[in-house]
């Protein structure tokens, strides 16, 4: 049920704004670190929802100190990252400032800035422009770490 719902909306999503300039965006939710992870790791190490997986969690930790999300969202969050076996742990040998140069050939990366997709609260997405290199950096540091669940 789930899967398919999730489905829907999003197809509900992308007819509204087929060209990605408003709502869509949002969809992007953990996409940006995730993709430049799976860029810049050697194919076939991660799924594409793996790489996903670890963008979620640098997203979130960027959401707690950029846009107030709770720690207890955000744990929600990760719990069910754990419980379908998903990676919120970067263990590959690949350089922070790899993953920051395949960043800068994001999409949403222009002109030096990033439009980076934040959570105010579960189900609060918005784009932001105030996520800097120096905040992009310490997320993927972040990864290296073990989550802390409670």
């Amino acid at each position: 049920f789930a899967i398919e719902r999730s489905c829907r909306i999003k197809a509900e999503v992308v007819a509204e704004d087929e060209r990605e300039g408003g709502v869509r965006a949002l969809l992007n939710f953990g996409h940006t670190i995730g993709h430049a992870i799976e860029a810049t790791a050697e194919y076939g190490t991660l799924l594409h929802g793996e790489a996903i997986s670890l963008g979620v969690r640098a997203a979130l930790y960027l959401s707690e100190r950029k846009a107030g999300l709770s720690q207890e969202e955000t744990n929600r969050l990760l719990t069910i990252h754990r419980r379908w076996h998903l990676p919120l742990q970067m263990e590959l040998d690949i350089s922070t400032e790899s993953i920051m140069t395949a960043l800068t050939r994001d999409k949403k990366f222009t002109s030096g800035q990033i439009r980076f997709v934040l959570l105010k609260a579960l189900g609060e997405a918005f784009l932001s422009t105030e996520v800097t290199s120096t905040d992009l950096g310490e997320a993927i540091e972040h990864l290296r770490l073990p989550p802390a669940l409670a």
